[in-house]
């Protein structure tokens, strides 16, 4: 099996943006596709971060050496899709690509990602009980549960809601 690495050049170049992990899916013929998964904390959807040249023929090198512009997409986590009219894929919906670079990509795609992920949303939400973010609650039982939690309004909402209208992306209404 045909393994795909990053060109220590490129390596060096896109240390610093820190978007994700590198991966490499090779085919069967030796051509790849390569991009970059980031989890995202508080759920653990996926947005993969893809370069222009993600398709590589069987005769591309071992060392790929990314080449903008970068487009996302993304995946819900299947373990909390459960209860989404459609859990799986939510690959950039406005179908926005051309990022000049991937952290400009990763940035729009975890902005669509709070909007369509309920799990996310949830987690960050803080509870009136008590202060805490529902993800900083113990297990029922524990001491560091509260009685009840009881979801507040995320902080600066509205703000984020009016960003994101005014820059033609989608708001959810929930």
């Amino acid at each position: 099996m045909r393994t795909i690495a990053v060109h220590p050049e490129a390596a060096a170049a896109l240390a610093p943006l820190a978007f994700g992990e590198f991966a490499a899916t090779v085919w069967g013929d030796g051509g790849y596709l390569a991009g970059w998964h980031y989890t995202v904390p508080g759920c653990a959807c996926l947005v993969t971060v893809w370069p222009e040249n993600m398709l590589n023929g069987p005769d591309a090198p071992a060392e790929f050496t990314p080449a903008g512009p970068w487009s996302y997409a993304g995946r819900f986590d299947v373990a909390t899709a459960e209860g989404r009219r459609s859990p799986g894929d939510w690959t950039n919906p406005a179908n926005r690509d051309g990022h000049p670079t991937p952290h400009h990509a990763l940035s729009e795609g975890l902005d669509e990602h709070r909007a369509m992920c309920f799990e996310f949303r949830q987690a960050i939400t803080r509870c009136l009980e008590c202060g805490d973010a529902k993800q900083e609650h113990g297990p029922d039982g524990s001491i560091f549960a509260c009685e009840d939690f009881r979801p507040g309004r995320e902080p600066g909402r509205r703000d984020w809601e009016m960003r994101r209208e005014e820059r033609g992306l989608y708001v959810p209404r929930d």
